[in-house]
């Protein structure tokens, strides 16, 4: 049968779309890009934010519509998180949810045959060692635990992901180690929370013995290590940096300070205060010429006009080289969204005002690269032909011009130009 996956959302969603697609090719049916053309229609979901999730009803509606007699699979976190909103705008959905990936052969059999499907509840399964599909054949996603121990008022996600699960060390290398045989040039660590890993079992390593573990594989690969909250990095965070000393490792840092308030903080149940964040970034900068992302929540309920500005201080200090800019959507059956909403006109004009300001840091930021000269590797092709993007040590993307199939390639390369968006290179010999 011929199968169209469609993936929203995060790397840990995309990483399961590629082992979908794995699954079901080596089960003999095959994967296509347009739903027209699918006997069975998989859409992958993310539902972490209210526009997001939205999206997904209406997509799901338009599918409904358009192919009628064609089963579609609601897989990712929706199953679990929407699964009454998602019966009630079609009916007789199937559901699998993000703990019954592995199951997908058989959900795509059983709807084909005209029965309805519905796998959601917690289950403990490691989804490494499985085939797939990759969508971009450099990069390998390595997913080393799924789940959260966290408590956030707003999140949504560890709903639909449940608690930590963290996967065995021996298993997460020797993916690596199939990735980087398969030709895979980069390694991208994914968990809901990195930095968490394993802190569910006694005796488990941690993040930073992981790291060091994987630097020691032999072969040519950078390692980008996916997203890790503050209150996760404050306990390893020496060991964090001694283990980002390789040269596999790149320098690059995602923690989601979220506000600059400590209050808003507490609110939120983020476990730490903004003081904390800024230690990490000086930490982190102190040690390496890095790159540092971040994510910020706009308009939390009950957050003044002092907790606003103290939000944009903390950026204005720190000077993230990019920051996610989110209104507060209140997610259902989270503790957040029984609290009284900020007016949408506060929450809008709060929003446009720290989104123009992370772009001027941006670009400052990207300024400072200008006149850089080193080696990157190419990890895609750009949007127009001709053109590439590769990433330094520090993962920051470098757009160059140059024939030829580079991809998977090191080559050296100048600064010449920068956007808030993209440093601009040439190749040099």
């Amino acid at each position: 049968m011929r199968v169209c996956i469609e993936s929203y959302g995060c790397t840990a969603n995309q990483a399961e779309a590629e082992i979908m697609a794995g699954l079901l090719v080596k089960a003999g049916h095959s994967i296509v890009d347009e739903p027209n053309r699918a006997d069975v229609i998989i859409i992958n979901s993310c539902v972490v934010k209210t526009p997001t999730e939205d999206r997904l009803i209406f997509r799901l509606s338009e599918l409904t519509k358009k192919f009628p007699k064609t089963p579609i699979i609601v897989t990712g976190c929706a199953p679990e998180a929407i699964t009454t909103r998602l019966k009630a705008v079609v009916p007789g959905v199937n559901l699998v949810s993000t703990h019954h990936v592995t199951k997908i052969v058989q959900a795509v059999n059983a709807v084909a045959a005209g029965r309805i499907v519905e796998l959601v509840g917690e289950t403990r399964n490691i989804k490494l060692g499985l085939p797939r599909i990759r969508h971009n054949p450099v990069t390998a996603i390595v997913q080393i635990a799924s789940g959260c121990i966290g408590d956030c008022s707003y999140c949504e996600t560890r709903l639909a992901r449940g608690p930590l699960v963290s996967y065995p060390k021996g298993k997460i290398l020797d993916e690596i180690k199939n990735a980087v045989r398969e030709g895979c040039r980069e390694i991208w660590l994914t968990a809901q929370d990195t930095a968490m890993y394993g802190l569910d079992t006694a005796g488990r390593p941690t993040l930073p013995e992981l790291l060091m573990a994987i630097s020691k594989i032999p072969g040519d690969f950078y390692v980008r290590v996916g997203m890790a909250n503050p209150s996760s990095i404050l306990p390893i965070i020496d060991d964090l940096i001694k283990a980002y000393n390789s040269p596999r490792i790149y320098k690059f840092l995602h923690a989601p300070v979220q506000s600059g308030s400590d209050e808003i903080l507490q609110v939120m149940n983020r476990r730490y205060k903004s003081a904390d964040f800024e230690r990490i970034v000086n930490e982190f900068r102190s040690a390496f010429n890095c790159q540092i992302w971040t994510d910020v929540i706009v308009g939390y309920p009950g957050e003044t006009s002092k907790q606003f500005r103290q939000t944009v201080d903390l950026l204005k200090r720190t000077m993230p080289d990019l920051v996610n800019v989110s209104k507060f959507w209140p997610r259902p059956n989270t503790p957040a969204a029984s609290l009284e909403p900020l007016p949408p006109d506060i929450i809008k004009q709060r929003s446009e005002m720290i989104s123009r300001l992370v772009t001027e840091l941006a670009l400052k930021t990207n300024k400072k690269w200008v006149g850089w000269t080193g080696e990157i590797l190419i990890s895609m092709p750009g949007k127009k032909r001709g053109q590439w993007i590769g990433r330094n040590f520090a993962y920051k993307p470098i757009l160059i011009n140059k024939s030829g199939n580079l991809l998977g390639k090191k080559i050296k390369a100048k600064v010449l130009d920068a956007t808030a968006t993209t440093l601009i290179g040439w190749p040099v010999k």
